[in-house]
């Protein structure tokens, strides 16, 4: 049986991480792209000594493509800057990280005389804006962040190459996901983390913006399962990847005090200066399409990740 190779663009990151954990465990030879030393997430999954770490920039067109010289059955696309909120402030940064890599990948993949690389790309469910209703692959994207709107433009060039060129590409459009790798700039973990403390007596209190806000959180060791299942199929398309299930934040910050039997409401600060100008009201996503041609589904909802994240397991 022959051995596959996979190279990870954001290897280091918390969805690189997990997906260099997946992959590794399935007996890939494994060849990861970060743009500066930080190992953090690969040495809590001890996968430091099991992958081929190359270092450097995104940008750099001459070292990308000495790397994909190399041949490999599979590439993910899992970098650029990540952070909505800094997307408004280093917008050129969020866009050339995103776009000028994916046109270096998708054109070398496009010049492959024999077998074409299988190529994914993460989208994001901020492609999508703040529309109504349940979100398919398919719904009207309308992006209210330079983050949403540079997910976007990396998905239509990917859906534009495959059907020019007939490549087997694709985007997964994630929604959000969370695993003991976030750091606590995300809300979930700063919830998570928060509640300790004041159970703990360590801080008296957490300061939130909009507790209104909806989302459908799942478990991201999963997602990149997903990925996998994905490019290893014979229906490699963009596909929307969740739970199906949607909470508010006020719930979920409800359900965290609770496990500890505290009342939320006495912990809570509002702060209006942290309500977001572009902040997606809600979003709710139709897994229908990836259950249905990948036989993916998630197991882990909401109330599972709150037990995970609180017991620490990676």
């Amino acid at each position: 049986m022959k051995i596959k190779k996979a190279l990870i663009f954001g290897a280091t990151g918390q969805d690189g991480s997990y997906l260099c954990k997946y992959l590794i465990k399935k007996n890939y030879i494994v060849h990861g792209i970060c743009r500066k030393k930080n190992y953090i997430n690969l040495k809590k999954l001890n996968l430091i000594k099991k992958i081929n770490l190359h270092i450097f920039s995104n940008s750099n067109k001459l070292k990308i493509l000495k790397i994909l010289r190399k041949n490999f059955d599979e590439i993910y696309f899992l970098s650029g800057q990540s952070s909505v909120k800094d997307s408004f402030k280093k917008e050129n940064e969020t866009y050339e990280s995103q776009i000028k890599p994916l046109k270096i990948i998708l054109n070398y993949i496009k010049m492959q005389k024999n077998k074409k690389s299988k190529f994914l790309y993460a989208g994001s469910s901020e492609m999508f804006g703040n529309i109504k209703g349940r979100i398919k692959e398919q719904s009207i994207k309308k992006p209210i962040s330079p983050y949403g709107l540079s997910k976007l433009i990396g998905y239509e060039i990917i859906k534009s190459y495959r059907q020019m060129y007939k490549l087997p590409i694709c985007t997964v459009i994630l929604f959000n996901h969370e695993s003991p790798l976030r750091t606590q700039k995300y809300v979930f973990k700063k919830i998570i983390e928060g509640v300790k403390k004041i159970n703990s007596k360590k801080i008296k209190k957490l300061s939130f913006g909009n507790l209104k806000i909806k989302r459908d959180w799942g478990w991201a060791p999963e997602y990149m399962i997903g990925c996998n299942k994905i490019l290893n199929s014979n229906k490699i398309d963009d596909y929307i990847i969740a739970t199906g299930k949607t909470i508010s934040l006020e719930k979920l910050v409800y359900l965290c005090f609770k496990k500890y039997n505290l009342n939320w409401k006495k912990y809570i600060s509002i702060d209006k200066k942290k309500y977001r100008t572009h902040e997606l009201n809600e979003n709710y996503a139709d897994i229908t399409k990836i259950k249905k041609n990948i036989n993916w589904k998630p197991n882990y909802k909401y109330k599972d990740i709150i037990e995970k994240l609180n017991s620490g397991e990676l």
